[in-house]
């Protein structure tokens, strides 16, 4: 463990220092040891960033489901670790002549 942080609500945030370790924890196994060691329930929060990619094609279909997921294969990143996609500006705005956003 990296570090740990208590919140004001009385939770805390653990910071881990290998993926491995997080990927086990996130099994049935490792969480269940983990949640051993506390008095109260656990629960695990995925944090989500925000991505900002630009000259992506307007003809792009951002409500294709399938397409996160080869997005994630085709950059080598793990199975829905890309939760949500959308256009910055309004498809409503984009100029007729627009090609990419």
């Amino acid at each position: 463990i990296r570090a740990v942080t208590p919140l004001r609500n009385g939770g805390i945030i653990v910071e881990l220092d290998s993926e491995d370790l997080a990927t086990w924890l996130r099994e049935p196994a490792g969480r269940a040891l983990l949640e051993e060691q506390f008095e109260s329930t656990v629960s695990f929060r995925s944090r989500t960033f925000a991505l900002v990619l630009e000259y992506l094609p307007i003809r792009l279909q951002l409500d294709d489901t399938s397409l996160l997921r080869r997005v994630e294969t085709e950059n080598n990143l793990p199975t829905d670790s890309l939760s949500t996609i959308r256009w910055i500006k309004p498809v409503a705005r984009h100029s007729a002549e627009q090609r990419k956003a």
